[in-house]
């Protein structure tokens, strides 16, 4: 509802633009409300707007407001003599010359107590609110790591409410008491079970002492906060395990239970339990399990009893070792989404899926280097006696966390360690403290968060050869795939305004690419009629992206498009050339090294997926080499006779190789699997291609054609 309100604002401000300004009473003029700080110095027209009308601030002349003019606007009418909160919600929007919308936000601000409101226009039309709730993290979740005696550590959460400061007090009370629980009673129980389980201590294999809790936030938001504990110990000849959930309302600091998610706990544990049933003779991981006798009342007692907690995606069931199965196969999480629910979880409790901005990203550098007066910091302050880092948003982010992890150079994967820090939001001007050294060029953190349409986004965190912080996108590869986000709204060439980009189909059922902006829409042809991929990707790094489409032609055939957009020029929007034509011949397998990589077949002594590169220049695109790359390591091949190679020698009979590249014509390279290089002259027959005049498949026990 926020965004469509800020929408209709911004459009209401256009509209009522030659009927405002700023007026002269002879009243002196309050000294609250809004007071917008511009830096940037070509924006014409700055308008404020909230659901009782609008206001707007442009020089008589019609010239460019200056940087450094300070603009006020005051809306807040007898709210603002309120000794009660007044929270009022209200849109900026920034125009140019013709009255285009620049850029536009939508903030909700307390204006109780003649409260003063300070805004930033950035030079790059960036609208920053100064105030804490106007950037976000409504709910952050910091966590620490505490040692007692006898090897025992646990995390310990710290909760922030900018807004709720009482409500998070609450919270961290409860927490305070739960870590006060861990750290007495509970070690008590298992140091005494330590000391029964060793006797005289004189047995062999007995382990020390030890006890571990590892806490992760799974939801942090304006709803719920809901924390997923993990508890270890070591107890001399035996180890335990339990994994327990604990979640609380953010709105009133209570503890939640079953019976608070809904009107009926029964009809919830039913629910819950009928879908875990399910999905135990539907999912093949389930295939073979021997499940404890009564494992189904079972899995209802656990709902009963607080065996829970919620994510993002639902809520989560968890069965420990031993309670639903044997205890050497583990412990059980059943997620059941919150679509299944929403008849008997309270809405109040779902996450809200209208949320503001269509993009967003963040930046890492060391606290020590930021220009931290620019930021507002959510949460807990920079350590000062480490090299804490920084981490700042642009745009709008979701659903923020922070984890150490373990990285593997080969695989590109990695495992997640320990949480730091969850938040619920973020925009532009927000910050975060992480409290934790950055060690090695290897990564060592990793960043998750989600945009406004629910996309996931990953940040990897490292240092560079010469010390400074390395944030990486490791699907950067990719592109940005705008696929199922359709209309996908973002700044597509880079003059700081918004495009919008939608398709269409025209008579012969083939794709059009829209791109509509400041109310004109260009249209593009292309000739996929089986869309698989659209994604946006600045090859040439001239600050715009173009706009990638790949699919199937009405032949069946991968083909891939791509079209460039300027609002300046007479024909916004149109398809690149490859060479001479509108597409090239397969599908996007990425980009790397400025170069766009396209997967397709190619039969060639045998069908194989092979790469062709091209590069962009001049906006067109050409191949990057002449040779054509095959993206095959595992396909070997067996000669069954001596084949005479480029370089007048023999390869000898019964020799497994893979064949590495092709000029496509006249000769094909290969690699033995004892590492030999080669190459072998062939021609094409027409039907076919021959080695030394004769079929190729005489010179091989078999080639893998497809039929």
């Amino acid at each position: 509802m926020r965004k469509f309100i800020a929408i209709a604002l911004a459009f209401c401000c256009v509209f009522s633009l030659c009927a405002c300004g700023n007026k002269d009473t002879g009243e002196k003029e309050r000294e609250c409300g809004v007071y917008i700080t511009m830096e940037a110095n070509d924006v014409f027209t700055v308008s404020c707007g909230t659901d009782e009308g609008s206001d707007s601030s442009k020089n008589a002349d019609e010239t460019a407001i200056a940087a450094g003019t300070v603009i006020h606007f005051d809306f807040a009418g007898d709210k603002a003599d309120s000794t009660e909160k007044a929270d009022i919600e209200y849109s900026i929007c920034l125009y140019d010359k013709d009255l285009n919308i620049i850029a536009s936000k939508s903030f909700v601000d307390d204006f109780s107590n003649n409260a003063r409101v300070d805004i930033t226009v950035t030079k790059d039309h960036k609208i920053i609110n100064a105030n804490a709730g106007s950037c976000g993290g409504d709910v952050v979740v910091d966590m620490s790591t505490e040692s007692g005696e006898d090897n025992v550590t646990y995390m310990s959460p710290t909760v922030f409410m900018p807004d709720r400061s009482e409500t998070a007090e609450k919270i961290n009370a409860s927490l305070d008491s739960m870590e006060t629980e861990y750290a007495t009673k509970t070690y008590q129980d298992n140091y005494g079970l330590y000391t029964q389980n060793i006797g005289d201590g004189t047995a062999q294999g007995l382990s020390a002492f030890s006890m571990n809790r590892t806490i992760r936030t799974e939801r942090a938001d304006s709803s719920i906060i809901s924390l997923r504990v993990v508890d270890r110990a070591s107890l001399g000849t035996t180890d335990t395990l339990k994994i327990s959930g604990t979640t609380y309302d953010s709105q009133t600091g209570n503890e939640i239970t079953l019976a608070d998610l809904g009107e009926s706990s029964e009809k919830i544990v039913n629910a819950v339990s009928e879908k875990i049933l399910v999905s135990f003779n539907e999912d093949a991981k389930y295939q073979g399990v021997f499940f404890n006798e009564g494992y189904s009342e079972t899995i209802k007692s656990l709902i009963s009893d607080g065996h829970w907690y919620l994510s993002s995606e639902g809520i989560v069931i968890i069965a420990n070792p031993g309670e639903i199965a044997d205890s050497s196969a583990g412990f059980y999480e059943f997620t059941v989404s919150y679509d299944d629910l929403k008849d008997v979880i309270n809405a109040d409790f779902i996450p809200d899926s209208d949320r503001d901005g269509s993009e967003g990203d963040i930046d890492v550098v060391f606290a020590a280097d930021s220009k931290a007066s620019n930021l507002t910091l959510l949460g807990n302050a920079a350590a000062t006696d480490i090299k804490s880092l920084l981490l700042s948003a642009t745009g709008n982010i979701y659903d923020l966390d922070v984890y150490t992890i373990n990285y593997s150079e080969s695989a590109k994967t990695y495992t997640l360690v320990k949480q730091l820090l969850a938040c619920s939001d973020m925009s532009d001007g927000a910050a975060l403290a992480i409290n934790t050294e950055l060690e090695g060029t290897t990564p060592a953190m990793v960043v998750r968060f989600k945009l406004a349409d629910g996309t996931h986004e990953v940040r990897l965190l490292s240092l560079d050869e010469n010390g400074a912080v390395n944030v990486t996108n490791p699907y950067a590869s990719a592109g940005t795939v705008i696929t199922s986000r359709l209309p996908y709204t973002g700044d597509i060439d880079g003059d700081n305004k918004e495009e919008t980009i939608s398709t269409s189909t025209d008579a012969q059922g083939l794709t059009v690419l829209n791109v509509e902006s400041s109310g004109s829409t260009a249209e593009a042809a292309t000739g996929i009629k089986e869309v698989s991929s659209i994604r946006l990707f600045d090859l040439d790094g001239d600050g715009v992206r173009e706009i990638y489409i790949d699919g199937k032609d009405a032949n069946g055939q991968a083909i891939t498009c791509a079209a460039f957009y300027s609002a300046g020029e007479a024909q916004p929007l149109h398809l690149a050339l490859f060479d001479s034509q509108s597409y090239a011949q397969g599908s996007i397998k990425e980009f790397a090294d400025s170069k766009l990589i396209l997967d397709t077949e190619m039969n060639i002594l045998g069908t194989y997926k092979v790469k062709n590169v091209y590069a962009l220049a001049d906006k067109s695109f050409s191949k990057a080499s002449d040779d054509i790359v095959f993206d095959n390591n595992t396909t070997y091949v067996t000669t069954s006779k001596s084949i005479t190679l480029s370089n007048g020698s023999l390869l000898a009979t019964g020799t497994k190789l893979r064949f590495t590249s092709t000029d496509g014509s006249s000769v094909i390279n290969f690699v033995t699997d004892g590492g030999f290089t080669g190459s072998i002259p062939i021609a094409s027959s027409g039907s076919g291609w021959t080695i030394s005049g004769q079929p190729d498949t005489s010179y091989f026990t078999s080639l893998p054609y497809k039929n």
